[in-house]
């Protein structure tokens, strides 16, 4: 079976930090302040996934887009996340983002690395500022939503798609493909995963696709 697909998670995969979010509230010092608390009632059950990252969005509330744009650019990417990119689209595999972080970092990434596709999480602006809104359109948990409507517009079985992610955010995105692969993965995650990569390098995934495309050859 040949994969056609290619699911990327962005912040701890694709780039070296693991939360967007919480890197920009350290970079406007509010992390340990406000946002932090935000997180923990979150975790703990107490506040929605809305409500959570409607009150991470009202901290930046009046920021100009462009500071918040340039803070982001900070944030570097893991090594072989050109050349995998490269490497998956030479082969004529569609790569989409799925991202619950933050889309003027998604965005970035997209255009950088030549991914085809991306969802993420808005911040809203007007007239160059942050209104403290967000428009959410990859909510946490739903990665294998969003993963079952692509692969069914573009009419692919999920056993010709990949995924490739480090968290909990990633497991229902994990569920939905045929080959989930852990970039040095959270324990948490390792029961819904087939494969880990735990070099310096996301080029593996190349290797991990080969050989699981040879393996389905020879069964059949």
């Amino acid at each position: 079976m040949t994969i056609k697909v290619a699911f990327f998670d962005c912040d701890g995969t694709l780039t070296k930090a693991r939360n967007s979010w919480e890197y920009l509230h350290r970079k406007l010092n509010i992390w340990d302040k406000q946002a932090e608390r935000y997180q923990t009632l979150f975790r703990e059950g107490k506040i929605s996934y809305y409500e959570f990252c409607k009150n991470d969005a009202l901290l930046w509330k009046g920021l100009p887009v462009s500071s918040v744009a340039s803070l982001l650019k900070g944030i570097t990417y893991h090594s072989g996340a050109y050349e995998v990119v490269k490497a998956l689209k030479k082969r004529g595999i569609l790569t989409v983002i799925l991202s619950t972080g933050l889309s003027l970092l998604v965005e970035r990434v997209r255009e950088d690395l030549g991914i085809d596709m991306s969802f993420s999480n808005e911040l809203l602006s007007e007239s160059g500022h942050l209104t403290g809104e967000i428009k959410i359109n990859v909510g946490f948990n739903k990665k294998g939503y969003l993963v079952k409507k692509i692969l069914g517009d573009i009419g692919v079985s999920r056993k010709e798609a990949c995924a490739v992610g480090d968290g909990d955010g990633d497991t229902s995105m994990f569920e939905e493909v045929v080959l989930a692969i852990g970039f040095h993965p959270q324990d948490h995650v390792s029961s819904v995963i087939h494969r880990a990569i735990c070099g310096r390098s996301l080029l593996e995934m190349v290797e991990i696709i080969d050989e699981y495309e040879r393996h389905t050859s020879s069964v059949v």
